[in-house]
């Protein structure tokens, strides 16, 4: 008698959007450095709890400054780490007081022998600070090359540390980050989710009202990631550029000068993610002053809001309107946490219509699903070519 073999089942294509521990985004989103804190917000003798791509982890700063990232949990009885007191440049467990130093070895664990002690670590992650953002690499094998920001700047952009104005944010947005990603291509979005913010009879700061006009653009691909340009008359055209997996450059009219960022869109999970960004303001001196003066009084003015992210859950809960944020120093965000959160996860994406001025939304697509599959191949990733 033969036996006749049932066919093997599909194999599932890979998803940019799942970014958990062995998943194929996942792995590919590990090859690289990854924000995962503004270096103000983690002061010295802190510890925090952090959640990336799915998996907590433990974050503090020693006394020597340095940011280390390890497990979450105590090796004794998995007690997180982050509710534990950093003592010197090692942390100690709120629970049995075992001790670990920022390489995640044991250093004391009383009541137990000498032996025990040895022989007992955490794992610990390589870290990086640079331009006011801490870096941590998750993946495995050695650490690869830190990307170049200031010099890919320098390259294609306007030199952004030599910016009169040179900041640092954050944001947290209910949405899969890979919806982020691809809005980085969208200029078509902006005269439309940004018209309020973009009005200056209606916004003391915002984009330059010129960002409120629908145009072509032109779309690159590079051995890096993606770029689009908007084909403007007037010389002034704005720029972004994806640079895989998951940063961004953008150039873009503000009304007091340009603004250029590189941002990160980082998983929380897969249905949230956090952004970082290094801004840059290239202005004059009366500009920088008006900026200066501006960040002076957000702290009030964004006092007497919820986290944006909250208010766009009550404005897509129909609670409120984008006007009830008027005054709203992240006004722009809230924008596109509306928009974004309105779709939160792009479950089929064979349902959208996908159009003219998706030209380089589809292009990213297309290559971020190329480099993964080149990745799971065997292909080596990770080392930033900017």
């Amino acid at each position: 008698m033969t036996t006749v073999a049932p066919p093997a089942p599909a194999t599932e294509a890979p998803s940019p959007f799942q970014s958990g521990p062995g998943t194929p985004a996942g792995r590919y989103l590990r090859s690289y450095w990854q924000p995962v804190r503004l270096s103000e917000d983690l002061p010295r003798g802190q510890a925090q709890p952090l959640a990336v791509m799915g998996e907590r982890f433990t974050l503090y700063r020693g006394a020597n400054g340095r940011a280390v990232v390890m497990a979450p949990g105590c090796a004794h009885r998995l007690t997180r780490l982050s509710v534990g007191t950093v003592e010197d440049d090692a942390i100690r467990c709120l629970f049995h007081g075992w001790k670990f130093g920022p390489d995640g070895q044991c250093l004391e664990a009383p009541g137990q022998s000498p032996s025990l002690v040895r022989r007992t670590s955490v794992k610990t992650y390589p870290t990086r600070e640079e331009h006011g953002l801490i870096f941590a690499y998750f993946g495995d094998g050695p650490e690869p090359r830190f990307p170049d920001i200031a010099g890919f700047s320098r390259t294609h952009g306007r030199d952004m540390m030599s910016a009169l104005v040179v900041d640092n944010s954050t944001y947290r947005r209910n949405c899969n980050y890979y919806i982020n990603v691809e809005n980085a291509l969208d200029i078509a979005h902006a005269p439309f989710t940004h018209r309020l913010s973009a009005d200056p009879t209606a916004t003391e700061v915002g984009f330059a009202t010129k960002v409120g006009v629908i145009r072509d653009i032109t779309v690159e691909r590079t051995a890096i990631g993606v770029r689009v340009r908007e084909i403007d008359d007037e010389g002034l055209p704005t720029e972004s550029m994806v640079m895989l997996p998951n940063a961004m450059h953008l150039i873009v009219g503000q009304r007091n000068g340009t603004l250029e960022q590189i941002a990160w869109r980082v998983p929380i999970d897969d249905d949230a993610h956090m952004s970082f960004a290094i801004t840059a303001l290239h202005t004059d001196e009366e500009g920088a002053r008006q900026y200066a003066a501006y960040r002076a009084r957000q702290r009030e003015l964004i006092a007497k809001y919820p986290p944006t992210e909250e208010c766009a859950e009550q404005i897509l809960r129909g609670e409120k309107t984008l006007r009830d944020f008027v005054d709203h120093p992240l006004l722009v965000n809230i924008e596109d946490h509306v928009a974004q959160m309105g779709m939160r996860f792009i479950a089929d994406t064979g349902k959208e219509n996908l159009a003219q001025s998706d030209k380089g939304v589809i292009q990213l697509r297309r290559m971020f699903m190329s480099r993964i599959s080149d990745f799971l191949a065997g292909a080596p990733f990770g080392d930033s070519e900017w």
